[in-house]
């Protein structure tokens, strides 16, 4: 049985040369999408699947990657490092390119003499993160979009459309109103300050670019949104979906009950999951069924916790568990769905009110001349 509690101590372990070779220590900056992450542990699958060493592996990987050039300089990295003795946890450590709890999994894949069932599950697991990540990125990016829509239509009304009218009601001899007349001081505002606002724009784009392409600083940002959103129905459903599929990744490669459960709850990205995740262990320590203490605790639906406790009775657990990340993901999804088409008609009536009451303000008084003529 692997012990979680040194999992940390296999994963420092370190060529015995590395001091004497600092200039190796990164193959380069930052950590490996989870797109590239699922396709490198699939083709790793394979290979060991097909009764071929690590180390030869990398070599066929290498011969077969031709476009990426920091993908290639990577895996030359873990063949040198796995060429001089050391395991591939450890040189994916030093690496430092994949996440903590891909290299806790190569470690105990290698402990357990299952390091092909880990690449597979976590070729799986990556790539429903992968997807997940997508929804969430989808339903954040579109209505960012329709707000810089709503204030590049508005900036335009507001410096160049209403002063044109401004001007002709002067002409005309006719009070704009005090409304329109403070749109058009805003207007005028924003056309002197524009250098200043578009330095304002390009500083906060640059910061932006910076935190979604910095690893360490993008995984503090979505860490701290996971936590404020942590009570929301979407925020449960998205940690349903990454529980089930940590749990299957786990149970596939080896690991009991508890041991699944721990890691879950280590790399968990709220407080409330992981606080039902220790509720859970709590409860199976006292005797429950895995499945009633689930249910206890409110990770999962009833009626996944009923798919469980039959499938304690067939003895496919990491199937079931499986199936259940699946459906999980898509509950997750179809909450983002429901949010975006909520967000989507309140941003496009927020911009149809603001347009109609700037264009109601000049009609008004063009309707006076009219009338007048």
């Amino acid at each position: 049985m692997t012990n979680i509690s040194e999992i940390s101590e296999v994963t420092d372990v370190t060529d015995v040369n590395a001091a004497a070779k600092p200039a190796k220590q990164k193959a380069r900056k930052g950590k490996l999408r989870h797109g590239c992450l699922s396709s490198f542990c699939t083709e790793m699958s394979m290979t060991l699947k097909a009764g071929i060493a690590v180390h030869d592996g990398l070599i066929m990987l290498i011969d077969d990657e031709k476009d990426d050039v920091k993908i290639l300089r990577l895996l030359e990295f873990l063949r040198n490092e796995t060429a001089e003795g050391g395991t591939f946890s450890a040189a994916a450590k030093a690496s430092g390119q994949f996440p903590k709890y891909a290299v806790d999994m190569f470690a105990i894949g290698e402990k357990t003499g299952r390091l092909d069932d880990v690449m597979r599950a976590l070729a799986g697991y990556y790539e429903r993160r992968r997807q997940i990540n997508e929804s969430v990125r989808s339903a954040v990016v579109f209505p960012l979009i329709l707000f810089v829509m709503i204030v590049a239509v508005m900036t335009v009304i507001l410096t160049a459309v209403l002063p044109v009218f401004d001007g002709v009601f002067k002409q005309l001899g006719v009070e704009s109103g005090t409304f329109v007349a403070g749109l058009i001081s805003a207007g005028a505002v924003i056309k002197d300050s524009a250098l200043l606002i578009f330095a304002a724009i390009i500083v906060i784009a640059a910061i932006a670019a910076f935190c979604v392409f910095n690893t360490k600083v993008h995984t503090r940002i979505m860490a701290f949104f996971a936590e404020i959103t942590k009570n929301t129905k979407l925020s449960k459903s998205l940690s349903a979906a990454r529980f089930s599929s940590s749990m299957a990744m786990t149970l596939a490669s080896g690991l009991d009950i508890d041991e699944s459960l721990e890691l879950s709850r280590v790399f968990a990205d709220n407080s409330v999951i992981r606080d039902k995740i220790a509720l859970c262990r709590s409860l199976i320590t006292s005797g429950k069924a895995f499945n009633d203490a689930v249910f206890e605790a409110k990770i999962l639906a009833p009626l996944y916790c009923r798919m469980l406790a039959i499938s304690f009775k067939t003895g496919d657990t990491d199937t079931v568990m499986s199936m259940i990340a699946k459906r999980s993901e898509e509950d997750a999804n179809d909450e983002i769905e429901i949010l975006v088409g909520r967000i989507e008609p309140i941003m496009v009536g927020i911009m149809a009110v603001l347009v109609g009451v700037v264009l109601l303000s000049v009609m008004f008084p063009l309707l006076s001349v009219m009338s007048a003529i």
